[in-house]
């Protein structure tokens, strides 16, 4: 379990960069490609590795060889000692052969496995593998560090002391940054190193000092201080934040981040991680003693995640979420990932796997932290619901086969509001399908039947007398595949039309309470769907069939998808007459919207677009266009339209336009941005300008964000929210800045992946 952190003194590990917290080594992007390479200044060539009976051996070769006595002899020319993993050059050696100490002299120079080094002069003991270097110049192979320092010394590979040393990212000849420090000893065989006097540079200026600090080296992890974080929010004024580094075992560990928000006072934030051979989990507690803009009020945020494999087949989950008041994550900037600010939700699930098989058992209720939704309107808890599926071929006709599902629920629902039905709900639902295809054609026909039973009581709390629902179902889906040659024989075009038949009998549901139903999105997938609504309080009635016609583009050479365009409606053979509440009325006629969906992707451009054309009205219901550019994953541009129409209610129709970018206008300069905007209300959304600027080995960003506050039931009477972020980032050495500045710009701007 190991930490992706920015940490001051993991900068430190002069030998090992390649596990510095700051750096994603998964990642393509190096953050220091506006940098020369360190590497012109220094002639590195890796050591040799002998095998393990040569582990002593000593490799010496020279122009001229020396005897000056018995003892001493003396090498000259392009002098060359090999040993395992260790490489010294030098114009002149001096080597004593009883004490097997060597002097190197002119043109120095030292390679490791992690070290590349060149000095003035210096010696080396080959018996005890100790030595010093005089005037040394270092750099890190496989990164841009670099670094100098009077005296460089060696004890028996178990100590490597560097005196009044100073190192960098940036280009020796142009340090724009380095941390200059008086006395550094690593202790490899406990992997830590200690530190006096060390002072952080930039543009010769100090801005930061620690007279003494331990790290470790490596992948072991030490307790310490981490970056320091700072903001400024319209609402709770400005923040400063000291994140401390807890190694409390291998396997277990924290952050503990204690703030100061100026206009609330002083807030304990922990980030606690585990991990063993069966279980996994997260525990985030944000903990403010006493709100000062709001009387002292105690506040707090909690989110536990726990996963368990009980053995082979059993697993264990658990989600528990829980806010002190309904306007905790408006009011403070969260760092933890919550999926919603309406309701905040807690479950436990235990799921079986084995073979064809699959059962689960799921306890869930919610916290609604949205204290201006009615009772009424809050959702249900499942207390509990079990769930079993199985699937398997049970049957083979020629090369096909016959297969077999069967879908089960049962699940007791409650409600904290005791107007509103309660009780529990069984639904089955077996299927056979036997799927029929070739290269050019497929057919596929389904049956199967729904049951389901309810065991509920009335608004009154009286038993509801509901009965038992039985409805068989019948689907036929089938469809052609037609391809050609287009542009030179490069690219193939398909033609697929396909037919959906689906038959349900109608039942009357009216009497049947909404436990956990609605309606689904229209979209292109949901033309071939069974039931057109979530969940299985309503099946809706069906005598139709869908036509439906895709086109794609493929690249003959790779396969891959260049654009594709579906086009389908639905044909009503009989009107459709179950509908969620029975006030509802049918307004689709004989046939349902039309609905057009478009994608892309050729080089670095991507599109996608969705048209619902409603033939009854002559309007488009639903509009949705996006176009991105992507020259990188810093170099990006997006822009999108989005229209939904409220059938019932026009005044609350939603049109907007969506522009973001993040581009780099200069050698080293980039303007961030995005401008979310509503037509409908003829007011911003959410705005974000920002200005980058990235040097070699350090980048500066300031943000400013706005966007529209949520008044509902918020005591803030501002309409909007503001926010400034301003992010110092040393490459490879950490950031000092608002936590949150890199998560929002990858959250605003499509597809921006910034390497810091």
């Amino acid at each position: 379990m190991t930490f992706n952190r920015h940490c001051f003194y993991s900068i430190l590990l002069l030998v090992w960069p390649s596990l510095l917290w700051g750096i994603d080594r998964e990642a393509n992007n190096d953050p220091l490609t506006l940098c020369p390479s360190s590497s012109s200044s220094f002639d590195y060539t890796p050591p040799p590795t002998f095998t393990s009976d040569k582990l002593n051996e000593t490799n010496i070769s020279a122009e001229q060889v020396q005897s000056i006595n018995h003892s001493n002899s003396e090498f000259t020319g392009n002098v060359v000692i090999e040993r395992h993993k260790l490489r010294l050059l030098a114009d002149i050696v001096s080597h004593n052969k009883d004490t097997q100490q060597i002097k190197l002299i002119g043109n120095v120079h030292a390679d490791t496995e992690s070290l590349s080094l060149s000095a003035d002069h210096g010696w080396f003991n080959l018996k005890n593998n100790t030595g010093e270097l005089i005037d040394s110049k270092y750099f890190v192979p496989g990164s841009q560090f670099s670094g100098k320092t009077p005296l460089f010394s060696v004890s028996d590979q178990e100590k490597t002391i560097l005196v009044d040393t100073q190192f960098s990212s940036c280009p020796p000849e142009r340090p724009d940054w380095y941390l200059d420090m008086g006395w550094l000893e690593l202790d490899h065989p406990s992997s830590t190193g200690t530190a006096k006097h060390a002072v952080l540079w930039v543009k010769d200026v100090p801005v930061f000092y620690l007279p003494w600090i331990q790290f470790p080296l490596g992948e072991e992890r030490r307790s310490g201080l981490l970056m320091p974080s700072f903001g400024h929010t319209s609402t709770s004024g400005y923040e400063i934040s000291i994140p401390w580094y807890w190694n409390i075992a291998p396997n277990h560990d924290a952050i503990l981040t204690p703030s100061n928000i100026s206009r609330r006072g002083q807030m304990l934030a922990t980030n606690y991680r585990y991990l063993t051979h069966k279980s996994n989990g997260t525990l985030d507690a944000e903990y403010l003693h006493s709100d000062q803009l709001l009387d002292d009020k105690e506040r707090y945020l909690v989110s536990f995640k726990n996963n368990t494999k009980l053995n082979e087949n059993l697993s264990l989950s658990l989600l528990l979420n829980e806010a002190s008041d309904s306007n905790y994550l408006d009011d403070l900037s969260s760092s933890l990932s919550l999926s919603n600010t309406t309701h905040l939700e807690r479950n436990a699930r235990l799921s079986y796997k084995q073979s064809i098989w699959s059962a689960n058992i799921l306890a869930q209720t919610f916290q609604t932290i949205d204290t201006s939704l009615a009772e009424s309107s809050r959702p249900y808890r499942r207390l509990p619901q079990i769930t079993v599926t199985a699937k398997d071929d049970i049957a083979e006709f020629s090369d096909n086969h016959l297969s077999a599902e069967l879908k089960s629920e049962w699940v007791d629902f409650k409600h904290e509001a005791d107007n509103k039905p309660q009780g529990s709900r069984l639904h089955l639902n077996p299927r056979f399908s036997l799927p029929l295809q070739s290269n050019a054609w497929f057919l596929k026909p389904t049956i199967g039947l729904m049951h389901t039973q309810y065991d509920t009581t009335d608004t009154n709390g009286d038993p509801a007398q509901l009965d038992d629902r039985s409805l068989s179902t019948f689907s036929l889906d089938s469809g052609l595949f037609f391809e050609r040659s287009i542009n030179n024989n490069a690219m193939i075009q398909t033609l697929e039309p396909r037919l959906f038949y689906l038959n349900i009998p109608y039942e009357d549901q009216s009497s049947i309470p909404l436990f956990d139903t609605s309606q689904q999105n229209f979209s292109f997938a949901s033309l071939f769907r069974e039931n057109r609504f979530n969940g299985t309080d309503r099946i809706g009635d069906a005598n139709q069939v869908t036509m439906a016609l895709s086109s794609r583009i493929l690249d003959k050479e790779s396969g891959h998808e260049l654009m594709n365009i579906n086009i389908g409606r639905i044909y009503y053979f009989d009107e459709q007459r179950v509908f969620l509440n029975t006030n509802t009325t049918n307004t689709a006629g004989n046939t349902s919207d039309i609905i057009t969906e478009f994608n892309s992707n050729i080089d670095n451009w991507r599109s996608r677009a969705t048209i619902q054309w409603n033939t009854h009205t002559k309007k488009t219901d639903k509009r949705n266009f996006q176009l991105s550019y992507a020259a990188s994953d810093k170099a990006v541009f997006n822009i999108g339209y989005r229209f939904f129409r409220d059938a019932d209610d026009e005044s609350n129709n939603i049109e907007q336009t969506d522009l973001s970018f993040a581009w780099p206008f200069a050698k080293n300069y980039s303007l961030l941005s995005r401008w979310n905007y509503s037509l409908t209300d003829k007011r911003d959304i959410e705005t974000i300008v920002g200005l980058e600027y990235e040097s070699c080995c350090w980048a500066l960003r300031l943000i400013s964000q706005r966007y529209l506050n949520d008044t509902t039931n918020n005591l803030n009477t501002d309409e909007y929210n503001s926010s400034i972020m301003l992010q110092f980032v040393l490459k490879n050495f950490g950031s000092i800045s608002e936590r949150e500045a890199t998560e929002t710009l990858k959250h605003a701007i499509l597809g921006y992946q910034p390497d810091y």
